[in-house]
């Protein structure tokens, strides 16, 4: 009797990893404990599409939560010296250090650059600062590059959250490109693409270094539709890649060299 119970109890136990494995194995990204006995190192796998899909919720609702958050567009002001109103502020050897702007509860400090880079721009960053408080709330940087699709660069400061900003990108006429939020003193983003044309999610990627340091990505597609039509993660030990069809879930996981 002692012996029957003994290994009904093992089965049940067996039971169980297999069931968590088999729900492992069709959802490898939310399922990211590993079952050192039963978890396969490489598999393919092909399932129906489940109507409820744990692997893409979670992205789903991250790029949603990012693509509400910023606008289409942002206004920016000018980065040309001839255009911008304000005082001048000049150093010892005579030449201009700063453009001072007021506007409300804003104070504007535009710093120039030595010489204009090759695409006709002045300046090399402005302060977008609290009047009040004297904390800024945000840089503005143009982008130099001749030819750059990227246009400016925008990073907003939580003056409550010391580990935690958002940069965004800008294109042509002040289109918003692309939204990252950085927390845990950069070691955990989160970055959502847009269509410059149609302004929907084209792309989200997610990357986190864990407490023994070792780096884990995300890389997420969406189809015209909006749909997820490919997602990859990659860590230090394996990489993971589903590809979705209208009616199927496929997946491949593959072991990465030490």
């Amino acid at each position: 009797m002692s012996d029957f119970s003994n290994f009904n109890a093992k089965l049940k136990i067996n039971q169980k990893n297999i069931s968590e494995y088999l729900e492992q194995s069709s959802n490898p990204l939310s399922e990211r404990a590993e079952i050192s006995s039963l978890a396969l190192s490489d598999y393919n796998q092909v399932v129906p599409k489940p109507k409820f899909d744990k692997d893409a919720m979670e992205i789903i609702e991250f790029a949603r939560v990012l693509n509400n958050l910023a606008p289409i567009k942002i206004p920016v002001p000018s980065f040309r010296l001839d255009e911008i109103n304000g005082d001048r502020i000049y150093n010892e050897e005579g030449n201009l250090s700063l453009i001072r702007e007021y506007d409300n509860d804003v104070i504007r400090e535009f710093y120039p650059l030595t010489e204009p880079a090759e695409n006709g721009v002045d300046i090399e960053k402005v302060y977008e600062i609290n009047k009040n408080s004297g904390k800024i709330l945000l840089i503005i940087e143009p982008i130099k590059r001749q030819g750059s699709r990227l246009k400016t660069n925008i990073t907003f400061l939580n003056s409550k959250v010391n580990d935690k900003y958002i940069l965004i990108q800008l294109g042509e006429d002040s289109i918003v490109n692309n939204i990252t939020e950085f927390s845990g003193n950069g070691k955990y983003f989160k970055t959502l693409f847009r269509n410059p044309y149609d302004y929907r999610p084209v792309r989200y990627l997610e990357g986190r270094d864990d407490p023994n340091g070792n780096f884990e990505m995300i890389d997420c597609l969406f189809d015209k539709a909006g749909n997820i039509a490919r997602i990859k993660r990659f860590t230090n030990k394996k990489e993971v890649s589903i590809q979705y069809t209208d009616d199927t879930k496929n997946i491949t996981v593959k072991s990465r060299e030490q």
